[in-house]
């Protein structure tokens, strides 16, 4: 499902009926972008490194990230650097509320079936690839015929894909770095010298496989844009792109799903839900028994809760873009060996995750101990930003997420008969709105209708009202 405005892209991605992961993009997206940048200022004390690559704040670059090309990786990455050095560096996480975007040395050139690591030489394999024949054809095949100098991480593409089709990606891409590598030599510092590809053809890149059947779109011109990239990809999948007018995912009911990931309650479908808890150090994931109580055999009920909740937790841990350390505290079984179906029920699940998990196991108290890495901003960060009455401990509304959402409202008023298109709201949400001065004129053109912003005082930040007279 995918829904574009001039202000900013959203694509969900739908299993079975059921919203498992949403990525945004505004205007400025950077991540994936390479940069020469140059460093400003080198922190030891926190193992980081402050780089200037142009935009409004400087990009931060921890030490375990810095890697230059050509050199060997040391043990202290600020040891290879000093102040005023250029630098090659790729946006790993874009700027967020006060923080700058964070930046890493080691680089990486994805494609659709493999990605290229400038800054490396070892052969890796999608852990996803199991067949071992499979895995020891590619691994020889990328020794014969990828640069000693290069790394290169076969992904999970390469199961059904001819020899030809990946060497030709890996051609491609070898191309693309020599680019970048003479941009550097060229350019001074700060300067874009690489810009990835936008989050709809990355998403595609990165998901399409035999599971994704169809793409939805409320652009007509980029359904034509995303039928070319199908073709031009060969894609032997039974594949449709459709266009739908409107506001998608209102439509589709995954906006309440969206919402729904601001709580810390999730309720399972047997009435037992989970509460999820977020901190620096990890995430706390408790499985409670709620509105269930199931029959007179306790095992069996316990072991039907745990189950549904190892279904959903890999769902949210997506959906949320959790990531780091991860506890989750299952109701007690007596029996192992439901134990050990509810972590295999949990490792199936997980397996349908893009991103790289484990199951370390259980700790002493009891808890299943496991990580995810985590490559992006989840929703929770993204909707919403320290308050700063109480000094972090809550969280308050974001207002650019809000004024995308009042924006999103606004375009879709198209089909109303009236000629004038009121939004009622409160005067920081409206000032947020006014600014954009562009996009708003983008609104009225689509509608073909005058958009009104009356203030109102009286509203609370998160709440709006649009009509039309």
């Amino acid at each position: 499902m995918v829904e574009v405005y001039p202000w900013e892209s959203r694509v969900a991605i739908v299993e079975d009926g059921r919203l498992v992961e949403a990525f945004w993009a505004n205007q400025d997206e950077n991540v994936g972008n390479i940069y020469k940048g140059k460093v400003k200022d080198i922190l030891p004390g926190l193992s980081c490194a402050f780089i200037d690559i142009g935009l409004s704040k400087n990009a931060f670059l921890y030490a375990g990230d810095v890697m230059i090309p050509g050199q060997r990786k040391v043990s202290n990455g600020l040891d290879l650097l000093k102040s005023g050095q250029d630098v090659m560096v790729q946006v790993k996480k874009e700027a967020f509320s006060e923080k700058g975007a964070r930046v890493t040395g080691n680089l990486t050139i994805p494609g659709h079936f493999i990605v290229l690591l400038p800054c490396q030489t070892d052969i890796s394999i999608s852990r996803k690839l199991t067949d071992d024949q499979r895995r020891e054809h590619l691994r020889l095949l990328m020794e014969v015929h990828k640069p000693k100098d290069r790394g290169i991480i076969l992904r999970t593409a390469c199961q059904e894909a001819e020899d030809e089709e990946i060497l030709g990606e890996l051609q491609d891409l070898l191309q693309v770095w020599e680019e970048i590598r003479q941009r550097f030599e060229r350019m001074r510092a700060p300067s874009l010298i690489y810009e990835d590809i936008d989050v709809l053809e990355r998403t595609l890149r990165d998901y399409l496989d035999g599971d994704i059947r169809r793409v939805i779109i409320n652009n007509e011109k980029l359904k034509e844009k995303i039928t070319c990239y199908m073709n031009k990809r060969k894609s032997k999948f039974d594949f449709t792109v459709q266009y739908e007018e409107g506001d998608l995912f209102e439509k589709y009911g995954l906006e309440k799903d969206i919402r729904r990931t601001l709580r810390r309650k999730v309720w399972l479908r047997n009435g037992g839900y989970l509460i999820i808890d977020e901190t620096e150090a990890m995430t706390v994931i408790d499985v409670n028994s709620g509105k269930y109580t199931g029959k007179n055999d306790f095992e069996e009920t316990v072991f039907k809760l745990n189950q549904e909740a190892a279904v959903e937790i890999p769902r949210q841990l997506r959906l949320r873009s959790l990531g780091g350390i991860i506890l989750i505290d299952f109701i007690d079984m007596r029996v192992k060996e439901n134990a050990d179906k509810i972590i295999s029920t949990l490792k199936r699940e997980l397996a349908k995750d893009k991103a790289h998990t484990r199951i370390i196991g259980m700790t002493g108290l009891g808890f299943l101990e496991m990580t995810r890495k985590k490559s992006r901003y989840g929703v929770y960060e993204f909707f919403t930003d320290e308050c700063p009455q109480c000094n972090g401990r809550g969280r308050m509304i974001n207002l650019f997420a809000l004024s995308c959402e009042v924006k999103r409202k606004l375009a879709n008023m198209g089909y109303m008969e009236q000629e004038n298109i009121i939004c009622e709201a409160s005067p920081r949400l409206l000032e947020c709105i006014r600014n954009d001065e562009k996009n708003l004129g983008y609104i009225e053109k689509r509608t073909r209708k005058k958009v009104k912003l009356l203030d109102n005082p009286d509203l609370d930040l998160v709440d709006y009202k649009i009509y039309t007279e």
